[in-house]
């Protein structure tokens, strides 16, 4: 088991009246989807086409996330594979119309309704879609989209525990404590952020990696 796994739901804090906690990811992942639906209705075509830190666009990420649905494990990963080789052309490459905003968020808003009202619960894997494609957006937009400290603290331990060596090498000994979500995951020395900048190291978007806790942060669990 990986270190970071040891410490679900999301911190090693002394043990408290948990009857909130809960696995089921319904709630946060629609969540996420609307916040992302509310930024595009906001921005229109501008922001539809603003460049985005992983080399896309804000239509490229949203259109991304969309024709995801309820891909397979195997074709996820074999689509991913196959982006980062540069051998996939994107099938569903954006329109740029003036009511592709609109569009895309009606579709998120779609998709945030079945997961509510489905009785399924939702995969950690499409949660963190949506997180990252949160944390995309919102850079691109220059908006703070708001993510559920639930959501963002389990996308940073699915994140964490399956890190590839260059990322593992830097929170190895550590753990990672969100300073605007209240959560900590890990153990060892604190290696502190916001969520958002949290989740962009551990999904490697960028290369700007978390510091040590300042003063008045926890240190260690």
């Amino acid at each position: 088991m990986a270190d970071f796994a040891r410490y679900l739901p999301l911190s090693q804090r002394p043990r408290a009246d948990e009857r909130d906690v809960t696995s089921d990811r319904r709630a946060p992942t629609a969540a996420v989807l609307r916040e992302i639906a509310r930024a595009l209705r906001a921005v229109g075509e501008p922001g539809w086409t603003a460049p985005t830190d992983d080399g896309g666009t804000v239509a490229a990420v949203v259109e991304h996330l969309v024709a995801g649905f309820d891909r397979r494990p195997v074709r996820r990963t074999l689509d991913a594979a196959q982006r980062a080789l540069g051998m996939q052309a994107d099938p569903h490459a954006p329109a740029v119309t003036p009511d592709a905003p609109t569009r895309a968020a009606f579709a998120l808003e779609s998709r945030a309704t079945h997961i509510t009202d489905r009785r399924q619960p939702t995969r950690l894997v499409e949660l963190d879609d949506a997180v990252v494609a949160a944390v995309l957006v919102g850079d691109a937009l220059g908006a703070d989209l708001a993510v559920p400290a639930l959501a963002s603290g389990a996308v940073a331990l699915r994140r964490a525990a399956a890190a590839p060596t260059p990322i593992r090498a830097v929170i190895s000994g550590h753990s990672l404590h969100a300073t605007d979500a209240g959560w900590t995951i890990g153990h060892g020395p604190a290696l502190a952020g916001t969520a958002r900048e949290l989740i962009r190291f551990l999904a490697g978007i960028g290369d700007a990696a978390p510091g040590p806790a300042r003063e008045g942060e926890p240190d260690e669990d």
